[in-house]
């Protein structure tokens, strides 16, 4: 009989007793001159040969499996009503048919253009994404200042069946943290302490709110977030921040460590990028509509940002974080 594979934990059993020895996980980044995924072989499907049922370690925890995801998921925001919502959406049909993992659609607010009306809530948060969720995937938000501006942000929760906000939901392998940053306040930043202290976390947290925290494009940083919050996302805690509120796509990374992206090109009118702009660098900057991939893996987060023509626009590995931290 084979042996039962090893999880995650076991694994890094095995390195802190020095059994076996690895290299320091790295973060692995490339720009935005990458090639188009419509370049590459035809679609995998599901006609494929069935695929054996893997055994669990021995300690029930999932295999430590660098080759395939344990959970994905599609990030967008800044989307509903606008002209190019339909073709993101097929742009993220296309990367599932593509061989990618999708568990969730999460937003990162503006969900509903102009002011959060009801009457909009089926054709903007469900119709353009029928294709997406026939198999049950679950559609996670946010809310944007558009969502809130005339009082309906209640109402768009409980139509897509979401708590108020903060709230949290996960996949395996990682944990999602959904904000109120139209009301960045003190409560909710003991709310995200408290979540963060919490002992056995999945493997990465990933927060999830509108307004950004850093940004090049026309509404710029949001200082009362980095007043109430940023200490917290940048602790080492949270190795992911997902935004929208500006209508392109950026990606920061701090001394520390923490990758914010803001991914606001979900549909609406896009926004220029502004030169100059401060500390910390920003990694990658693209105008185009577009959504943002990502797969979990026992050693890393693989995030990959998609134009609507299947071009890949930016591509970066979140290594895991090692025992201890």
């Amino acid at each position: 009989m084979a042996p039962a594979p090893l999880s995650r934990r076991q694994m890094l059993g095995l390195l802190a007793a020095g059994f076996v020895t690895a290299c320091t996980p790295t973060r692995r980044e490339h720009g935005a001159a990458l090639g188009s995924s419509t370049t590459s072989a035809p679609p995998t499907t599901s006609t494929t040969a069935p695929v054996k049922p893997v055994a669990l370690p021995d300690d029930g925890q999932p295999p430590f499996d660098t080759d395939h995801p344990m959970s994905g998921f599609v990030a967008f925001g800044d989307f509903g009503g606008g002209t190019a919502q339909g073709a993101v959406a097929a742009a993220m049909l296309q990367w599932i048919r593509d061989g990618h993992r999708v568990d969730a659609l999460v937003t990162t607010g503006d969900n509903v253009y102009d002011f959060g009306e009801p009457k909009l809530f089926e054709a903007y948060l469900k119709a353009p994404y029928t294709a997406l969720q026939v198999t049950g995937r679950p559609l996670w938000a946010t809310l944007g200042n558009h969502d809130e501006a005339a009082g309906h942000g209640a109402e768009q929760l409980k139509f897509l069946g979401l708590p108020a906000l903060p709230f949290v939901k996960t996949l395996p392998g990682v944990r999602f943290l959904f904000l109120d940053a139209n009301h960045p306040d003190d409560a909710q930043a003991r709310w995200l302490a408290d979540r963060l202290a919490e002992p056995a976390a999945p493997l990465f947290t990933v927060a999830v709110f509108h307004q950004p925290v850093f940004s090049c494009g026309l509404h710029g940083r949001t200082p009362e977030v980095i007043t109430h919050w940023y200490s917290a996302l940048n602790s080492g805690k949270v190795p992911l921040v997902l935004t929208g509120h500006d209508h392109d796509y950026q990606r920061f990374l701090t001394a520390e460590g923490t990758t914010f992206i803001v991914t606001g090109g979900g549909g609406r009118e896009l926004y220029p990028l502004i030169p100059g702009c401060g500390a910390p660098e920003m990694r990658a900057g693209v105008v185009k509509h577009h959504f943002t991939g990502v797969e979990v893996f026992s050693d890393r987060m693989a995030v990959t940002a998609v134009a609507t023509d299947g071009t890949v626009i930016d591509r970066v590995d979140i290594p895991a974080p090692l025992p201890g931290f």
